[in-house]
């Protein structure tokens, strides 16, 4: 038995009710393609591979690929990449411009960078459904006021739209980790494209304000935007970034590229 490694922040799904569960709440339909984020053991990429078009799966770990090759062999419709996702770009794999739906139990430390791939693949895209830990989840799809919203709430829900789902305990993955996990499903936005000016600039803003969290918006703004730019946006400039809404984030980003020249 192949044991999990800690170093790949490894935690193989083995509960088989959860797997049903997130079956269902995916749906996957015979004339889909979908791309799978950590292979693992192949829990859920045998279960995907009869009910899909096609399924592309990559597994950074060497000691797992010879039981998922033998899987491979017997799978028509199914292939595995010996890879680092970050290194991949749907736009190399998705030759008729076709749209993935993305699955993953993510790796506890490289839900960030994968998120951020996300963010980078989002145009080939069509739903993600992925697994994180729960502290990670929730700040992903935080809302304003919260202790928890931050930049990354930010940027993930200026990028896709979320839908919470469902939990999961400690005790449906091997080695049970200390935490629990959440399934969150993300669509991206139309017309967002995370290298454009305005998100760029988003990024920067961003960056800038929560890096001085507990500064009013209008201190630590203050060599990009003053007091009465503030008050033509309708935001108080007394406020905090937290208490931002992602709308607030970006009219401020298009007030600075249309008036202050980025």
């Amino acid at each position: 038995m192949i044991k999990a490694k800690k170093s790949l922040g490894q935690n193989f799904l083995i509960d088989h009710i959860v797997i049903n569960r997130i079956l269902e709440a995916i749906n996957p339909k015979l004339e889909e393609r979908f791309f799978e984020i950590g292979s693992g053991r192949g829990e859920l990429t045998k279960i995907f591979v009869p009910r899909v078009k096609t399924l592309e799966s990559v597994e950074i770990d060497k000691y797992l690929m010879p039981e998922l090759r033998k899987l491979e062999l017997s799978s028509e419709n199914l292939k595995i990449y010996e890879e680092n996702v970050i290194k991949i770009t749907l736009k190399n794999l998705s030759q008729d411009n076709f749209k993935y739906r993305v699955i993953g139990n993510l790796p506890y430390n490289l839900s960030s960078k994968i998120m951020l791939w996300s963010f980078q693949n989002s145009s080939h895209i069509l739903d993600i459904h992925f697994m994180f830990q729960k502290e990670f989840g929730k700040r992903l799809i935080s809302s304003p006021g919260k202790k928890s919203y931050g930049r990354l709430s930010v940027l993930s829900q200026y990028m896709f739209k979320n839908l919470y789902l469902f939990e999961i305990s400690p005790e449906s993955f091997k080695p049970k980790p200390s935490v629990k996990s959440v399934f969150i499903k993300f669509i991206p936005r139309e017309k967002r494209d995370v290298n454009s000016s305005e998100a760029l600039l988003l990024q920067d803003i961003t960056k800038l304000m929560f890096s001085k969290r507990r500064k009013k918006i209008s201190t630590s703004c203050k060599d990009i935007l003053n007091h009465d730019d503030f008050i033509d946006l309708g935001i108080n400039p007394d406020d905090r970034p937290e208490s931002l809404s992602v709308e607030d984030f970006v009219k401020i980003t298009n007030y600075l590229l249309i008036n202050k020249n980025g």
